[in-house]
This record gives structure tokens, sequence and C-alpha cells, in this order.
């Protein structure tokens, strides 16, 4: 799909802040990477800030709501659905996503992706209200997918549904810190283990 100069301006935004920080590109930089005038910019964003919001919302919430999309429509079980989870929280999709930025979503390194927004949460207070309801949706989609789990008989009738989504969220969120900041440890040992750990108390 052929991205429209919105698109381009807040690719190259983003790819930049991967690379040096949100705070340290300027628009002045966005402008010569990307080819495009400071009016083309403007016509598209009044500011810099505007910006950050819509890269958010692009390769953060939208990409939230895409993968979490495909994964509810898939016929995969429980355990499946799970794993593809782990999967795509660092950037590797075993499912095919239609998205117009799934090219990009490929280019770029895990660990730079959660520094870049680990530090707009704390650098950007105006920015929080979209982290905070990204993992409120988060949860919702896990409690989901433990509510079908339940009713397709999949997992063990007598499962919290709240106890166990809390402790999946919870896990997800501890994999990608250790995957972010551990690099002595194995991707496919943390991932393997958490996934036993899931299988294990849910199973019948």
């Amino acid at each position: 799909m052929k991205k429209n100069n919105k698109q381009i301006i807040t690719e190259v935004a983003f790819l930049l802040s991967l690379k040096n920080g949100f705070n340290n590109v300027s628009i002045k930089e966005i402008q010569k990477a990307s080819g495009f005038s400071a009016g083309s910019i403007y016509y598209h964003f009044k500011d810099k800030n505007e910006i950050l919001l819509h890269m958010i919302n692009v390769y953060l919430i939208e990409n939230f709501h895409e993968y979490r999309d495909a994964i509810k429509n898939s016929n995969d079980p429980f355990t499946k659905k799970m794993e593809s989870i782990f999967y795509h929280l660092i950037g590797f999709n075993k499912k095919e996503f239609n998205s117009s930025h799934s090219l990009t979503m490929n280019k770029f390194n895990y660990r730079e992706y959660y520094g870049l927004f680990s530090s707009i949460f704390h650098q950007h207070p105006e920015t929080r209200p979209l982290f905070y309801k990204l993992h409120v949706d988060s949860y919702n989609f896990y409690q989901e997918l433990v509510e079908e789990a339940l009713e397709n008989n999949e997992i063990k009738e007598n499962i919290d549904v709240r106890s166990l989504t809390i402790f999946i969220h919870t896990v997800l969120k501890g994999y990608v810190d250790l995957c972010v900041f551990n690099p002595d440890l194995s991707i496919k040992e943390i991932m393997e283990v958490n996934l036993k750990v899931i299988e294990e108390i849910t199973k019948k």
C-alpha cells in the first residue's frame, strides 16, 4: 500500500526517534530525511507535539488494535493465541496483519521500540492517558481470551477469570521487561518458560 505524505512524515519522525530519542529530533531533521518542505510538514501537523501524538496512535495504539483483532478473529486455540501475543510483543509476528506500516514494523529493534515509548511516557505527561487506555484495553483483551477459552472448554472450568487475567497481564509485562533489559537471557527461553507456566495452570 502506497503511503501518503502524512504517513511518510510520521514514519520518518518515528525512525529518527528510535535512533535519537523524540526530544532530540527537530522539524528540520524530519524535513531533511523526508524530503518535504517545512510548509508540507506543517500542513499535516500544527507542531511537533501533534506529530508525537499521531506517532503514538500509529505505532502503539493502532498496532495493538491490529494484532488484537487478528488474534481474536483467528481459530487458534487459547495456547496458540497466547503464543502469538508473546511473539508479537517482541516484533515477531506469526500472523500477517493488514497494516499500512507493517513493513516499517519489521525494520526496528524491539528494545529501541520499548525504550522510545518508555521515554515518551516519562518525558511527555500529556501523552500518558493514551498509555493508560492502552493498558486497560490490553487487560480487557486478555480477559476476553480467557472467557472465550473457558466457554470453549479449552481450560479447566474452575479457573478464576479475573485472577488469570491479572496473572497473564503481569507475566506479559515482565516478559517484555526481561527481553528489553536483560539481553543475557534467551528470548526463546523466557517465552517458553512463561508459556509453559500458563499452560500448566490452565490445562484441564
